[in-house]
């Protein structure tokens, strides 16, 4: 398929976020050798603040650049990451605009609450949103759980089913021996905010054990949480055991989980998260709840813990467990890794996107 033109539209790195880091990793797998692999930013260029006139000037020129791109020699596929709000119609004017010039349209759907993005719309909306995924050739899905989820709300869309994929390392990394003194680094990794649960994670770090050390890692989803978040560890008394540390990403991001001995995302709504992911992929047992398609990826008591959302008592228990038992925490993060490699690995991705590819440039011919 070295003929193909893959147009692969999407908020670009250095940007943070799950869509740019998908995107990123995909342009460094082999799937950038096999297709003539195009990546097109569809992230914000124009400043806060700035005029209608400087915003409908930006999209026009967006516009341009798109129909340039997919005008590339040879036959060109559009592949759009997307999410729920305005970014979901914005994007869809990229595939009609794909769909006039007869290019096939692959539609992937990011994000943990677009079921209830679809559930909120009006009824003119609703129906715009419907009529958007049904002229895509496929609609991407991250999981079967969200393929359910999808099928009624998307009544003519044509579901696939493609979970997200990271690099994985090759092998374990032996680690040296723990003691009881020794600290136990626990990560959380992802924008702060209620939906994430952070709140219980504070709650529950009280009665974790004092050696472990919590950082939390991400920008904010919340306006405000991060300061309000540190009065709460401050009044609690945590500030020595709870550290914000902001937004990473690139190597800044992967020197946190180079450190992790534990990840942990309490959400109480996900996707496909990429940070579990690569967690994974790095030999870390992972403690999740039970939403989304974590509980797809994490086999409670495998390759990690499993609780409910909002129940910090169950946060701190499953957490107490791993922070006292390093040989539990190196079997699952071990087995956390084989599962990552076996199912979310990145070239396993890029495999399932040449197959959807090849379908629908047959089907469009």
């Amino acid at each position: 398929m070295n003929e193909l033109n893959v147009v692969m539209a999407g908020p670009l790195p250095p940007a943070i976020g799950g869509m740019a880091t998908v995107i990123g990793d995909i342009s460094q797998s082999s799937l950038a050798e096999r297709v003539a692999l195009v990546p097109f930013n569809t992230a914000k260029q124009t400043s806060e603040g700035r005029s209608l006139l400087t915003g409908i000037v930006a999209r026009v020129s967006l516009w341009r650049r798109w129909v340039s791109a997919l005008r590339g020699k040879g036959q060109s596929v559009a592949h759009i990451h997307t999410c729920s709000g305005l970014t979901y119609f914005l994007d869809g004017t990229l595939l009609i605009i794909a769909r006039l010039l007869a290019k096939p349209v692959v539609l992937h759907i990011h994000g943990a609450r677009f079921d209830r993005f679809l559930d909120e719309l009006s009824g003119p909306m609703l129906f715009l949103a419907r009529w958007l995924a049904r002229r895509a050739n496929r609609v991407v899905v991250l999981s079967e759980t969200w393929r359910e989820t999808l099928a009624h709300r998307l009544p003519g869309a044509r579901l696939s089913v493609i979970a997200n994929g990271v690099p994985v390392r090759d092998e374990a990394v032996e680690e040296e021996e723990d003691s009881a003194s020794q600290t136990v680094s626990i990560l959380f990794l992802g924008n702060l905010s209620q939906r994430k649960g952070v709140w219980e994670l504070i709650d529950a770090m009280r009665t974790v054990p004092a050696t472990a050390i919590l950082a939390l890692v991400g920008g904010e989803d919340d306006p405000g949480i991060s300061d309000a978040a540190q009065v709460r560890i401050t009044e609690s008394g945590m500030a020595d055991r709870i550290k914000l540390i902001g937004p990473a990403y690139g190597e800044d991001k992967h020197r946190w989980l180079e450190k992790a001995d534990i990840f942990v995302l309490p959400s109480h709504a996900e996707g496909l998260p990429i940070a579990l992911l690569e967690a994974m992929g790095g030999g870390i047992p992972a403690v999740v709840t039970a939403v989304g398609a974590m509980p797809a990826v994490i086999d409670d008591g495998v390759q990690g813990k499993v609780v409910q959302p909002g129940d910090a008592d169950a946060l701190s228990a499953a957490l107490t467990e791993l922070v006292n038992d390093p040989v539990l925490r190196r079997t699952m993060g071990e087995a956390a890794r084989k599962r990552c490699l076996a199912d979310y690995g990145v070239e396993r991705s890029a495999e399932n996107y040449l197959r959807l590819y090849a379908e629908i440039v047959s089907v469009n011919k």
